[in-house]
């Protein structure tokens, strides 16, 4: 505990030092150990601070040095409970306040969970509700060993987990093998996939080839034209004498880009309406409980053109320990509706924005845009883009192999 928590508990006092020899006071007080602090001097006399049994002793320093002391103010528990000695209703809630805390410390009120990424959250907490694991089990009631093998039973991709309880916390770490992952659709054996070519969907010039299944049809820098094998799925096993011994099909399977061209346009409106809102919104509080929600006031103003937003934080107790309460606000945007023009500037900038907006598309889908080629005209009340996109995209399909059927000779022999 500090200083000023000890002090507080013992209880002192700040006085005022009336003296005619006030150096000789603190000389003595000093000598004799007397602890004193936060010393100022004003209005012809020093003040400090003391705690209440160096208080005391200073009975002997006032007389030698004719000064007299006065209590300016008392502080600490002490004088707090001579205060609030009749007050036995406080006194009362105090003692069951810390009952309270001491009974609800009992109970886990906070799930942490870390180190997961294949299964959420929210997965492992509907697992942990099926063996009555809850915000509010006791403490008591949880086997932390027992825990952690259950959760690895569960999860089969968890490889380590620990449990442990610190406080009213069920803390949860997690470790997790990460080449359990699921493979992820279309990566399938071979041998469970019907034998398919893959076929340019555009046309362009082939930039890359990386060919994990089947047979290469393109090669770097060739240009292709939409419907092209790329990468065939038929593989010719040859003997000795390099001739063509037996053919084996497969889903071919490869990482092909090309750099195709694609045609942009894009157009508005010079004139556009937009809606200018007032600078005062009006709002009132709204509760919701469970699945009912009370609103707390209403707008006078119902029959102008407005917005309304509704805005609701839902009240955590701890970060995964929410209650059925939410609160929050409706507010009334009231605005009016006025009719302007893009000035030749603002259209070109605009038109800048939607190019942008649409290359961040294509590059969440990803698609590289090498370079834009697109010229902005202005023309009476339309702003037109027009111009072609140059793109490195895996622009690539897939389609059914072509089996060729193998004949075999049989030769008799006559007799």
């Amino acid at each position: 505990m500090t200083g000023k928590g000890i002090r507080f508990l013992r209880g002192y006092v700040h006085i005022r030092l009336i003296s005619r020899e006030p150096e000789r006071f603190l000389y003595l007080c000093g000598h004799a150990g007397v602890e004193l602090w936060d010393l100022l001097y004003g209005e012809h006399a020093y003040e400090f601070c003391l705690s209440v049994p160096d208080f005391f002793r200073l009975q002997p320093y006032c007389r030698k040095t004719g000064s007299r002391v006065l209590i300016l103010k008392k502080y600490g528990m002490p004088f707090f409970l001579h205060r609030n000695r009749k007050r036995k209703a406080f006194f009362l809630g105090i003692f069951l306040a810390g009952a309270l805390l001491f009974l609800l410390s009992g109970f886990i009120w906070n799930i942490h969970i870390e180190g997961n990424h294949a299964n959420t959250t929210r997965e492992i907490l509907n697992y942990l509700e099926t063996l009555k694991i809850v915000h509010g089990t006791p403490k008591s009631t949880i086997d932390c060993p027992g825990l952690a093998a259950e959760l690895r039973r569960e999860f089969p991709d968890m490889i380590w987990v620990s449990a442990k309880i610190q406080g009213t916390r069920l803390i949860l770490e997690i470790k997790e093998n990460e080449d359990s992952y699921e493979v992820p659709s279309g990566e399938v054996p071979a041998d469970a996939e019907a034998p398919t070519d893959l076929i340019a969907a555009k046309d362009g010039v082939v930039q890359s080839v990386v060919t994990r299944r089947g047979t290469p049809q393109a090669l770097p820098g060739s240009e292709v034209k939409k419907g092209d094998v790329l990468v065939g799925g038929m593989l010719e096993i040859t003997d000795d004498s390099g001739e063509v011994a037996s053919r084996r099909y497969v889903a071919a399977d490869a990482d092909i880009r090309l750099v195709t061209q694609e045609a942009y346009e894009d157009s508005f409106r010079m004139e556009r309406e937009v809606r200018v809102y007032q600078d005062e919104n009006a709002w009132y509080p709204v509760v919701r409980i469970f699945d009912w929600q009370f609103h707390l006031g209403f707008f006078t103003d119902r029959d102008s053109p407005q917005d309304k937003c509704l805005t609701l934080s839902p009240v955590h107790l701890t970060e995964n320990f929410v209650l059925p309460l939410s609160l929050g606000k409706m507010e009334q945007k009231i605005y009016r509706v006025e009719t302007r023009e893009y000035s030749e500037e603002e259209a070109r900038d605009l038109a800048r924005q939607h190019l942008e907006q649409y290359c961040e598309k294509l590059e969440e889908q990803d698609i590289k845009v090498l370079e834009t080629n697109v010229e902005t005209t202005v023309a009476g009340s339309t702003c037109t883009s027009r111009g072609t996109l140059t793109l490195l995209e895996e622009a690539v399909a897939e389609q059914p192999c072509q089996v060729v059927e193998e004949q075999n000779e049989t030769k008799e022999t006559q007799q």
